[in-house]
């Protein structure tokens, strides 16, 4: 949440003609409502059931950039499809950088007495699930989001050329 996901997939998708995929818009096309509508009525629990299979509907299709939702990651099942679909790339950034970005934000997982705590304690649970799924982590924190798709495509490269 706030790593430049989205931003910096749309760059990607730029530099290389690959489409670009947002996992939550296809959630909310599924669901025939907004991410916020299905937190609210359904449960994050419901939400992550939509996020999978969205996911599974991407495996084997090629050509795509895609973007997904920063909880996408603590989904067992999720895990093993997203190498599936490509290259994961993690954009890290600190909790402190993550809540600057998000703090002004409506996300529902957000809608808490202390937000700021709610991104430290997201990241703590999240980041060793983020660790054990990348083939690429790049500090988003310390860098722009044209800079951030150059690294990606850069180190997608390298990796490309060692195998």
């Amino acid at each position: 949440m706030g790593s430049g996901k989205s931003s910096v997939g749309r760059l990607l998708s730029s530099l290389t003609g690959f489409a670009l995929v947002d996992t939550d818009t296809l959630v909310a096309q599924e669901a025939g409502q907004s991410i916020p509508a299905i937190f609210e009525q359904h449960g994050e629990d419901h939400f992550r059931t939509l996020e999978t299979k969205v996911l599974q509907s991407l495996v084997g299709r090629i050509g795509l950039i895609v973007a997904t939702g920063g909880g996408v990651i603590v989904t067992e099942e999720n895990r093993k499809l997203l190498p599936q679909i490509g290259p994961v790339v993690w954009l890290d950034a600190s909790p402190e950088q993550l809540y600057q970005r998000v703090k002004q934000s409506k996300r529902p997982l957000l809608q808490t007495a202390d937000p700021r705590r709610t991104v430290e304690e997201l990241y703590r649970q999240r980041e060793p699930f983020y660790r054990e799924a990348a083939t690429v982590r790049l500090d988003s924190g310390t860098l722009t989001h044209r800079q951030t798709a150059e690294a990606i495509l850069n180190a997608l490269q390298q990796e490309q050329a060692q195998q």
